[in-house]
This record gives C-alpha cells, structure tokens and sequence, in this order.
C-alpha cells in the first residue's frame, strides 16, 4: 500500500481523507492494515502510532476513558506518527448519547467513526447527520478545533473546513446481532456509509452457534461484493488476513495492543524455559 500520508490534508489538523483510501483499496486491491489501541494511555498510543500500521482504531466500547484523554491519545498519535497512519475511532455505542463522543473525536483530527451494535438504517441516518457538517448533517461548528494562527476560515485542498471534512470522515456502521445482518442490505444503500465492521463473536452470542453466524456473514460479505461496500474485520494470522481479503474486507486489523503484549511475553517466556530446560538436562548428563 502506497504511503497514507497521500491522503493526509493540506491543513495539518484537518481529518485525513479515510474515504478516498478505501475507494482506492477497493479499485487497487491494495488493503488497509490497522492495529487496535485498547489501553487508556497516551505512551501505548504514541508507541502504536510509531509504527508502520495503515490505520490505528481507539476502543472507546471496550476501554472507559474520559473524551479529554481520548483527545490527547488522537492527538499524540498524530504527532508520533507524523501522519504516516489514519485515527478511526469506535465510539462507546450508537445512541444519541455517544454521537458526541464522535463530534469530540473528529474535531481531534480521527478520520473514521465506527458505532458497535449497529441495527437499524434509522440508527446509521443519525449518526451520518451527527457527524457531517450542513448541508449533509448538522454537525456544529468546532470553535476550539480552529488554533488561533488558523483563523476560522482555515481552508485545506481549496475547498473549506467544513467540505473537507464531510469529504473526508469514514462512517462504519458494525454490524453484530440477527436484527443488524437482516438490515445490513439497506444499510449498504445509505450514502455516506463507507464501510461495515462485522462482529463476528457478537453476532454468535447472539443466534447462538458459531454455524449461524457464519451464515448470516455469509450473506453480508455477497451484499457488501453486490454493492461494492468495503468490510472491516480482525485477522491475527496470515491464512485469515488472506481469507478476509478474498472475501471482500478492505480494512483488516492485525494488531492489538493488548494482545500483542501478551502475545509476546508469552513468546519470550516459552523460549527461555525452554532453553533452560535444555541447560538443565545438558548439566545433569554432564
């Protein structure tokens, strides 16, 4: 995948152009690769954002944080990583109540909003109004995203703020339970919608059975190649990222902090005892 730093805006705290980099993964065939932040840490975020990770997902659903932290994490990321990835975040539901954890978030300069336990086009309609300036939405004017050296004009790409960011700004409905996956065809037809999360462990809690949902995302993943719709999915291995990207997912997380540590400690940890078995015995037979 070319550099994300093709996308960024011209404005350095405008929301990079997520939208554009899935219509062009979906033409090139060329993924986005992210990692997941779980950890409520500005260091785990900066050390993230380091990396040479495509898109980096704040989960705010999973992870209680107060929004002023989230806003440093955002803005930490895009400093470490000076603009080399893309900030979405998964905002902590799709009610109204948590539309302005996404206003919050993109006035921070996060390019994707992903809502969980999206079931409804009703639901995926509101949050599209919440979060795109007029004539699209009704998303507020952002005093304290404008510096003073900004001026309230700041333009970027020639076009204004307020285009740019409606231009710019991913909306990924995530789809997990049988009510979701049975509206998931009319939620593909919304315009503005750019991408659908599946939640595939959800979705088995759920109908019930691991069988069940796997054909219900079955169904999803022909609608999303009907209507050229990206997926977002999680693939810790290689056989699945293959599996994913064959099944039409455009944006696939390989990554998660928390997993990755563990991962790694217990990597280390199973290498040393082992070496240590072998020092052990070695000494005993010599």
């Amino acid at each position: 995948m070319p550099s994300m730093q093709q996308y960024n805006a011209s404005h350095v705290r405008q929301s990079p152009n997520l939208r554009q980099a899935l219509r062009d993964s979906q033409e090139t065939g060329k993924n986005l690769f992210g990692a997941v932040v779980g950890f409520p840490s500005v260091d785990v975020a900066k050390v993230v954002a380091a990396t040479e990770t495509d898109w980096i997902m704040l989960d705010l659903e999973h992870t209680p944080m107060a929004p002023n932290l989230m806003v440093d994490m955002l803005t930490a990321m895009r400093a470490s990583g000076r603009g080399r990835s893309i900030s979405v975040v998964r905002i902590p539901g799709h009610a109204d109540t948590h539309h302005s954890w996404a206003t919050w978030a993109l006035d921070a300069g996060a390019s994707g909003i992903v809502t969980p336990h999206t079931e409804t086009a009703d639901q995926v309609r509101a949050l599209i109004k919440a979060i795109k300036f007029p004539p699209m939405g009704t998303r507020g004017y952002p005093p304290f995203a404008f510096l003073p050296i900004d001026g309230q004009t700041a333009d970027t790409n020639g076009k204004t703020w307020y285009e740019t960011a409606n231009e710019h700004i991913a909306v990924i409905p995530q789809i997990e339970s049988a009510e979701g996956m049975s509206n998931a065809e009319e939620i593909m037809q919304i315009p503005g919608v750019d991408c659908i999360m599946i939640g595939a462990y959800d979705l088995m809690l759920d109908v019930g059975s691991s069988e069940k949902a796997a054909e219900l995302i079955k169904g999803v993943e022909a609608l999303a190649k009907k209507y050229n719709m990206p997926l977002l999915s999680f693939a810790f291995d290689t056989a699945s990222v293959i599996d994913r990207v064959e099944k039409g997912y455009r944006m696939i997380i390989v990554s998660s902090d928390v997993y990755s540590i563990t991962a790694a400690t217990n990597k280390m940890l199973e290498d040393v005892r082992k070496a240590e078995e072998e020092y052990l015995q070695g000494k005993a037979t010599s």
